[in-house]
């Protein structure tokens, strides 16, 4: 009986790791909050008061959430082959997307190992100030 409950308790922790390895996947760090300030479109991180860079590691996912009173649609300022790097598609007021930064995109954009690269972006609606992400590899951490 004891060898059960010990199969048992090893089963449980691997199934267990399995779980956390897979929801692990897609870690949502950051939220960016599109909204007006000064009669501008800007770009600010949740909980803090003023746009400035955020950081992300390859794999991580950005909110996209609009506080605005209109529709937007976030894109890279960066063109690959005639199209921005990342596009979030229209987000209406009140609503959100998110977005993974994995390690496909991190090479378009001419991410070396161990190392990181700066992506701008912006609303393709309003002019405002753009906002800045840098995305680090992994191994950069």
């Amino acid at each position: 009986m004891t060898r059960a409950i010990c199969v048992a308790l090893v089963l449980a922790a691997v199934i267990t790791s399995g779980v956390d390895a897979q929801q692990s996947d897609y870690n949502m760090e950051k939220t960016i909050e599109l909204t007006r300030t000064g009669g501008k479109l800007t770009f600010i991180e949740r909980g803090k008061d003023r746009a400035e860079p955020i950081t992300i590691v390859v794999g991580e996912k950005i909110r996209f959430e609009n506080k605005d009173k209109e529709p937007h649609t976030v894109v890279s300022t960066m063109v690959i082959e005639g199209k921005p790097l990342f596009s979030t598609g229209g987000i209406k007021p009140g609503e959100y997307l998110d977005l993974l930064f994995d390690i496909d995109l991190y090479k378009r954009a001419g991410g070396k190992p161990a190392n990181v690269v700066t992506l701008k972006y912006r609303s393709d609606q309003q002019l405002g100030e753009d906002g800045e992400i840098r995305l680090l590899s992994a191994a950069k951490r």
